[in-house]
């Protein structure tokens, strides 16, 4: 079975009808719903919007599409959490050493910053350096932007891997179609946010499936935006 023809399966199991009563609701053979969920036939864009229609998905129809179709991605190993190892003592510097490190220190303050990198709980890993372009990474304060090390799969049908890093900046509101690091009671985790009317929003997240939560703003914490996505080969 094909990721579409998950997508329209689930989909219609959730709306609570039988292949038969998509296909008479759509204007379909029953025979060619059976295919798409089988995989045995790829629906053209117009069709899958009929489809997904019909199971009640009105304004998020172009990313069921647009994510349905994507390739699976292969997701790397959930990697294992570490200890950065403590750095052997070495003998004290001499007063000459002092002052040309302080000085190499002093012109790269303002060039590279050490960011953190955390995993799902908030423990740091490690640090990786970054420009400092006007006194800023990505538009933000050095010191508020961090890197979050994805540790699944939940997202990996927006092309985010277990493993990946993503550049994080401080964002407490919701932005529409951006994908988010947000707080659930302690453990961290990555959300594509769609808002609706009023407080009204909707949290994706996309292993096997499309997964939708509907929530209301002032239930989810958010801790930033995720502007970058980077991948060690």
């Amino acid at each position: 079975m094909g990721r579409m023809g998950d997508t329209i399966r689930q989909n219609r199991i959730k709306y609570g009808m039988t292949e038969k009563q998509l296909a008479k609701k759509t204007g379909m053979a029953e025979s060619v719903i059976k295919d798409f969920e089988a995989g045995r036939r790829i629906p053209s864009d117009d069709q899958a919007r009929r489809i997904l229609k019909a199971c009640g998905i009105n304004e998020l129809i172009s990313t069921e599409i647009e994510t349905a179709n994507e390739p699976e991605v292969k997701v790397k190993p959930r990697p294992r959490p570490y200890i950065i190892p403590a750095e052997p003592e070495k003998p004290a510097p001499t007063e000459k050493e002092l002052e040309s490190n302080d000085a190499w220190l002093n012109a790269l303050g303002g060039v590279v910053k050490r960011v953190p990198i955390i995993d799902e709980k908030g423990l740091v890993l490690d640090h990786m350096l970054f420009p400092v372009i006007s006194g800023k990474i990505e538009g933000s304060q050095p010191d508020k932007v961090l890197l979050y090390r994805c540790a699944g799969s939940d997202m990996g049908g927006f092309g985010i891997r277990a493993g990946d890093l993503l550049l994080v900046v401080p964002d407490k509101t919701p932005v529409d179609d951006a994908i988010m690091l947000i707080d659930l009671g302690g453990y961290r985790a990555l959300r594509r946010v769609k808002k609706l009317e009023g407080s009204k929003l909707i949290l994706q997240s996309f292993d096997r499936e499309l997964r939708i939560e509907s929530k209301l703003w002032a239930e989810v914490k958010f801790l930033g935006r995720c502007v970058r996505l980077i991948r060690t080969l």
